[in-house]
């Protein structure tokens, strides 16, 4: 009986390893079939760009002449990669047991991932078969591709192979690519520095490069440099030697829409292995619009900053520029620059309000407040006292967003964010000056573009793309782009907040973005002007501007003078082909009803001050305001009514509001049964989120 029990024991055993081992032998099978198919001869034919009308502007990896085999390769440059990436590689059998016991204590000592154990044949197996994916499943596919690698080739054809498919940055895959790409030679002619700086590039090409940090890069070298002498590969004075020889590098390369390669070369290695986007002949249809993209780069000119454009009726990326100089820098701001959007932000929290029941002709208090011991002031230290919502937004009141903020809830303004397509909030951004902008970590350009197009297409939010397809050398579709729009908004409030974004550029901050023709758009000024922008649409476009020094110093402008200029001249160019559109009025709208901006009451013709707002039709105001009345008993001749008056827009403005203040004595009476306290209506119309 002990003994039948024993056995059981040992099947179930048996089984529990078996069924632990079917995902590797999986892994095998499909390692053994794609390695059998690898041919190794194969030249590399690179990635071809397409722009959206099919012609070819850039391409990636185009090495197929630059393949040098490893005797043609400098020694030094083979002991510098083999010194900081896999000492033990002419050793192990392409897994090296001892690198990982030690990686292991590490990160048990550290609390953390701080250190990894790959080897050159485990990183070849991750280029040429795998994803950049990072999990623990990747690394055992790693493991298992490299022993089949070990099995089918031999060490200098894996050296060989690694050298030729790695990427070192800036475009170039292959040692040969990378030496004529940073110093302007072939990889047989490189020194022991220059070979030791560009092993130094593989563990983070973006991090290390040298045209971005060159003291980081050197440090780097240095490290490689040090290690080469540890293993024996150089002696200390060839060291020494070699970390004193200067660093000179070849012109940076930039070509057309740089900024907008690179994220579409991030966007393929993500999705592609090396294998096939160096050998597999892929034609990638991108969204790029060469003359949208021209006019971007045109009109942020010397600005260091950002502009990415949109297509409002798919969210296709027609243009992006990260930077003003692809040479001077190749950070690319549009997509990684987290910054403080200023009252750019103040649309989300107007739409949270209008969606919660607000209408445009409610009161907020505009007035200096203290929030607990939070006191925005509003530019000047000029108040409003009560005014209309959509005067709120329009002249971007601090003090009248913030009370409004406080009405809704956090939470509201948060979640509207998110749901548009903000993804950087925190928890620590719960507080009161969400309103005007005020994140722990900022946003992008890029995510503000995306942000905004809801308020363009009716409520309907499309994620940004940047490719539309890709098909192999046979034609064969790989990858094609599928729409998945989104209802995120109900049109009425995506209206609402367009009409309020019209008056905005009309009389309010966004005036110098004006291209006189239906356009909607709001200016943002982070604090102390270290961030200007402006984001803003028409019924065809969607764009965001950024201007911003990477040092954080203060800009001699904010919104409307810097970044809202750099919008209107890259819309004129970018439009210049197209006829004007008006923005398509939701059918349960009312348009034009002229209000008092200081009573949100009805506004006769004998009122001084009137704002035009729309309505859910049956929403809107029934009763005069004083305004509308209380000449009638004058007899004297009504004046025509007129708007606030305009002023200039200042250069050292950071939001300057175009009009000023009405004195407080010269209002017309607050009317006691029109509170900015009174109950909401409730929500505008019934609509539902996909």
């Amino acid at each position: 009986m002990k003994s039948w029990s024993f056995r059981r024991l040992l099947l179930w055993v048996a089984f529990g390893l078996m069924i632990a081992l079917l995902p590797v032998t999986a892994i095998a099978i499909r390692g053994a079939v794609a390695i059998s198919r690898f041919d190794a001869d194969k030249p590399m034919s690179g990635v071809v760009l397409l722009d959206r009308e099919g012609e070819a502007f850039a391409s990636i990896g185009d090495n197929a002449h630059l393949f040098v085999p490893l005797e043609e390769i400098s020694q030094d440059v083979v002991n510098a990669v083999v010194a900081i990436e896999d000492a033990r590689f002419w050793d192990h059998p392409g897994v090296d047991i001892i690198s990982i016991g030690r990686a292991v204590l590490v990160n048990l000592r550290e609390g953390r991932k701080a250190q990894g154990a790959s080897t050159i044949t485990q990183q070849l197996a991750r280029n040429l078969f795998l994803t950049a994916e990072k999990s623990y499943s990747r690394k055992v596919q790693e493991a298992v591709y490299a022993l089949l690698l070990e099995r089918r080739f031999s060490k200098s054809q894996i050296m060989s192979l690694y050298l030729n498919h790695v990427y070192f940055g800036e475009g170039a895959y292959g040692i040969e690519e990378a030496a004529r790409v940073y110093f302007g030679k072939p990889a047989a002619e490189l020194s022991l520095s220059e070979g030791a700086l560009l092993a130094g590039l593989l563990q983070a090409p973006s991090r290390y490069t040298p045209y971005r940090d060159l003291q980081g890069a050197q440090a780097r070298r240095d490290i490689v440099l040090r290690r080469m002498h540890e293993l024996g590969f150089i002696d200390e004075t060839t060291r020494l030697s070699a970390q004193a020889e200067p660093v000179v590098l070849a012109q940076r390369r930039g070509g057309r829409a740089p900024y907008f390669v690179d994220y579409v070369h991030t966007w393929l290695s993500q999705r592609f292995d090396a294998a096939t986007l160096l050998s597999g002949g892929l034609r990638v249809k991108t969204t790029l619009d060469l003359q949208v993209q021209r006019a971007a780069e045109e009109a942020l000119g010397n600005h260091q900053g950002a502009v990415v454009v949109l297509d409002a009726a798919s969210g296709a990326i027609l243009a992006m520029v990260g930077g003003r100089d692809y040479r001077e820098s190749q950070f690319n701001r549009a997509v990684y620059a987290l910054r403080q959007p200023g009252s750019a932000f103040k649309p989300f929290v107007y739409a949270a309000a209008l969606e919660r029941g607000w209408q445009m002709n409610d009161l907020i208090e505009d007035v200096p407040r203290d929030f607990g011991g939070y006191a925005p002031t509003n530019f000047g230290d000029e108040y409003w006292g009560p005014i209309t919502l959509k005067q709120g937004l329009v002249r971007s009141l601090n003090n009248g967003s913030v009370w409004l903020l406080r009405e809704i809830g956090v939470n509201a303004a948060m979640e509207m964010a998110r749901r548009l397509g903000i993804t950087t909030l925190t928890p620590d951004d719960r507080h009161l000056a969400l309103a005007l902008g005020g994140l722990k970590q900022g946003v992008s350009p890029l995510e503000m573009a995306g942000a905004y197009l809801p308020f363009a297409t009716g409520g309907v939010r499309h994620v940004p793309f940047a490719v539309m397809e890709v098909t192999d050398s046979s034609g064969r579709v790989l990858y094609r782009h599928r729409p998945l729009p989104r209802r995120v908004l109900s049109e009425e409030v995506a209206y609402f907040i367009t009409d309020i974004l019209q008056d905005a550029v009309r009389y309010g901050t966004g005036a110098a973005a004006d291209i006189g023709r239906p356009q909607a758009g709001k200016t943002g000024t982070a604090d102390d002007q270290r961030s200007a922008w402006f984001v803003g649409y028409t019924p065809e476009l969607v764009a965001s501007v950024y201007v911003g020094n990477d040092d954080g110093s203060p800009l001699p402008g904010g919104g409307g003078a810097l970044a809202a200029p750099i919008w209107r001249r890259l819309m004129v160019q970018a439009l210049r082909d197209r006829p004007p559109r008006p923005f398509s009025v939701p059918p349960h709208v009312v348009t034009g009803v002229a209000v008092d901006p200081f009573t949100g009451l009805l506004a006769g013709e004998t009122c001084p001050h009137r704002e035009l707002d729309s309505f859910v039709r049956g929403r809107e105001p029934q009763r005069y305001s004083p305004c509308a009345w209380s000449r009638l008993f004058d007899s004297r001749e009504p004046q025509p009514p007129t708007r606030p008056q305009h002023r200039s827009i200042s250069g050292s403005d950071p939001e300057t509001p175009p009009a000023e203040p009405i004195p407080k004595e010269d209002r017309p009476p607050f009317p006691f049964d029109v509170s900015p306290n009174s109950p909401r209506p409730g929500p505008i119309l019934e609509h539902a989120f996909d």
